[in-house]
């Protein structure tokens, strides 16, 4: 049965085992920052259970008639005897009871249970997405060509300088501008700029670049140049870039930056 609402706990209970490790990173601050930012609707999102005992959840978003599942896992002792399959099913008929034309979600390529489980409810692949870090450091002699400013913007201000579409939901201009305060550096012209990165430096999760985006090679060079001097201090981490762009191939390039996860972005099409 669909029980109460869903919880950071319920998010640690489910989320562990081979591909996710045993430690608890997702904390209730974390947890609501998620849900914040990127219009969970708490809600909607249903929790399993069996005999009062949590068995599964899924965390569905909402934006005008699309969906996003921000966070879907099936407790370790009720894995592989199709639970999995059961739930994604179940909600995606929440999403179609609520309008949803379509439903995406990203997941770690090396989840191989759960790509096969979005596969049985008719997830396709439409695209690949890298999540790079780039840990603390002193890095000299780097010269900084993008200019860092602190002035707060709204989604229609970043919306404004971003790129388009969004590489993913959580990267989308209104999941951004809910995570005020952040910096943002640009290359080039300030309000059309050639390259971009806003920067959250505070937060539950720490140093995190909310989205960047290049026009071309040099821009996307500078940027992480500019990223590297002016934010040394700092531990960063990029989610969800595409690879095969400008800014990729810039990370890819550069002696501090290193892939740490590779993720399927799927989508499932209801009307």
């Amino acid at each position: 049965m669909i029980d109460n609402r869903v919880t950071a706990a319920d998010v640690r209970t489910c989320m562990r085992g081979e591909v996710y490790g045993d430690a608890e990173t997702m904390t209730d601050a974390w947890f609501a920052d998620h849900v914040a930012r990127n219009d969970i609707d708490l809600a909607r999102s249903p929790r399993w259970t069996v005999d009062g005992a949590l068995v599964a959840f899924a965390l569905l978003a909402f934006r005008g008639d699309r969906a996003w599942i921000g966070g879907f896992g099936v407790v370790p002792g009720s894995r592989g005897a199709g639970m999995g399959t059961v739930c994604v099913l179940d909600t995606l008929r929440i999403a179609r009871e609520e309008n949803a034309a379509s439903v995406e979600l990203e997941v770690l390529e090396n989840n191989g249970a759960a790509i096969a489980i979005y596969q049985r409810g008719g997830f396709e692949q439409v695209g690949q997405l890298v999540a790079w870090r780039r840990e603390q450091r002193s890095i000299a002699g780097t010269a900084a060509c993008g200019v860092l400013s602190e002035a707060p913007r709204d989604a229609a201000d970043v919306a404004a300088i971003a790129r388009r579409p969004a590489t993913c939901w959580q990267r989308e201009p209104r999941s951004v501008a809910m995570a005020a305060p952040f910096v943002t550096v640009t290359v080039g012209a300030e309000q059309a700029p050639s390259a971009y990165a806003f920067v959250r430096l505070g937060g539950p999760r720490g140093p995190l670049l909310l989205d960047a985006g290049a026009q071309d090679e040099a821009a996307a060079e500078a940027l992480v140049g500019s990223l590297d001097a002016q934010l040394a201090p700092h531990d960063l981490t990029l989610i969800n870039e595409p690879p095969g762009g400008p800014l990729d191939g810039a990370l890819s390039s550069s002696p501090f930056w290193e892939p740490i996860a590779r993720q399927r972005r799927m989508r499932v099409q209801l009307r």
